[in-house]
Parts: structure tokens; C-alpha cells; sequence
């Protein structure tokens, strides 16, 4: 008698496509008001050496703009007062909380914006130095004329809310090249990195979160049309950029009509 073959099923392996990839995205939240909060419609975030998302960002509406603006403004009355020696505490916690993290804030760097890993790290190196030689600068009164005459001296006030806009070039050092020189001046700041490498900074949000007063830095993140929103919003009284020469151009016209710094 012949012995029968079992017959045995071959499993077929899942192809892997866009759906397969969309379920492993990672999620990241926008800080506005000291929480970490989403949106009502999120961002892809590609990876430029697969060409596939790998993770999703919110898109701030008009709403969430004027939302973090307003903590800003409502922080920055109390940071103002502040003393100096504060100010220089916490712009230097930020910096050992940026160090802690080198090896997350380097992965995604390298992730959204392309740049080997041992170059990432060196992004991250380079903010944390950044930071801590920020936190060391002064900022004193000049008494430029006293005599019987005249008193003239030159005093540093803060302006309010910093808008930032920032570049795709370096995600995090960028970040913090607008951050620390905003605060240690007593301003709160509004931030807004490239729509197209957003995850450093929304790294460096949950960072803040743990390191700053609530409102006090804002980070949100959107596609083309919030730069322009944030050039001319009312309640932005300077905007810092770091950009191409002509997206600064349409940025300086969006922002003469509040007469903006």
C-alpha cells in the first residue's frame, strides 16, 4: 500500500506596502501651554533614505496658534521678572537634558533628516554646548553719557513673544539656537520647525515640558501655511528665522504690518 503525503499548507509571508509600514508609525505631540497635545489632522514624516513615513506630527490649526501664543504672553510676564541667575538655571537644564538624551535625539535626527548617525550625534553635541555657553552670556546696562547734562544708559528689555522658524538642515540645533537666546532675554517663545523634520523638536518639547514653566516654550508643528500665520500674528513681537533668502523675504512682508522685530 501506497502511504498518503500529508498535504502541508504553505504559509505566505504578509507583503510589506504602505498599510504594513503606516501601523508602526510613531506618534508626537505638539507642547502648548506646558501639555503635550495632538491635532485635529496629523503629518506624515518621511524617512529620506526609505522614502517611506515613519512617523506622524499634528498640524496645528489657527486655533492651536493663537492658543500657544497666548500662554507665551501669559508665561513671559512672569519669567520677565525673573532674575538673571534663574534664567541661567534652567537654559543650563535644558542643555544636561539634551545630553541625557543624545542617543534618541541623534536616531531621530538621522531619521527625518537623513544626516549618519555619527554626524547626528554631533548635532546633539553641538546644542548642548550651544546652550551652555548661552547660559553663561550677561546682558547689562550701559551708562553711555553721565554728567551734568545728561544720563543716558542703554537697557536690555525683553519684547515678548519670539516666533521661531526654523530650517530642515539641522532639526535640533536650530531649535536651540532660537530657544536659549530668547529666554535668557526674558521672552517666551513660539516655535515651528520644517514641516519636514518636526521629530527632534517634538523630542525636545517633551523635554522642555519637564524643564520650563508652562507656556513659556511652545512647540508646534504644520505644513507651509503656519510660517506666514505666525509672521503675522499680533501677538508675536519678533520673529527669529533661520531659512532660505526668499522664504525670509515673504516672512519680513508678512511681518512689517505688526511692525515686528
Amino acid at each position: 500500500k501506497k502511504k498518503k503525503k500529508k498535504k502541508t499548507k504553505k504559509k505566505k509571508k504578509k507583503k510589506s506596502g504602505h498599510a504594513t509600514i503606516r501601523e508602526e508609525l510613531m506618534d508626537y505631540s505638539m507642547l502648548i501651554g506646558g501639555r503635550l497635545v495632538s491635532g485635529d489632522n496629523m503629518l506624515d514624516v518621511i524617512n529620506p533614505a526609505t522614502e517611506e513615513p515613519f512617523a506622524r506630527v499634528p498640524r496645528a490649526s489657527r486655533a492651536q496658534l493663537d492658543e500657544a501664543v497666548a500662554a507665551a504672553m501669559q508665561a513671559q510676564k512672569a519669567w520677565e521678572a525673573r532674575p538673571m541667575a534663574d534664567r541661567r538655571a534652567r537654559v543650563e537644564a535644558l542643555s544636561a537634558a539634551i545630553a541625557d538624551n543624545e542617543s534618541a535625539l541623534a536616531r531621530l535626527i538621522t531619521l527625518e533628516q537623513g544626516k549618519p548617525l555619527p554626524e547626528a550625534v554631533g548635532e546633539v553635541q553641538w546644542s548642548v554646548g550651544y546652550l551652555a555657553h548661552t547660559a553663561t552670556l550677561q546682558l547689562p546696562d550701559r551708562v553711555i553719557q553721565d554728567d551734568d547734562e545728561f544720563f543716558i544708559e542703554t537697557r536690555h528689555k525683553p519684547l515678548g513673544v519670539v516666533g521661531g522658524i526654523i530650517a530642515w538642515n539641522f532639526p535640533l540645533l536650530l531649535c536651540c539656537w532660537k530657544i536659549g537666546p530668547a529666554l535668557m532675554a526674558g521672552n517666551a517663545i513660539v516655535l515651528k520647525p520644517a514641516p519636514t523634520t518636526p521629530v527632534a523638536a517634538l523630542k525636545l518639547a517633551e523635554i522642555c515640558a519637564d524643564i520650563f514653566p508652562p507656556g513659556l516654550v511652545n512647540i508646534i508643528t504644520g505644513d507651509d501655511d503656519l510660517g506666514p500665520q505666525m509672521s503675522s500674528h499680533p501677538g508675536i513681537s519678533k520673529i527669529g528665522f533661520t531659512g532660505s533668502s526668499e522664504t525670509g523675504k515673504r516672512i519680513m512682508a508678512a511681518a512689517a504690518n505688526s511692525m515686528k522685530r
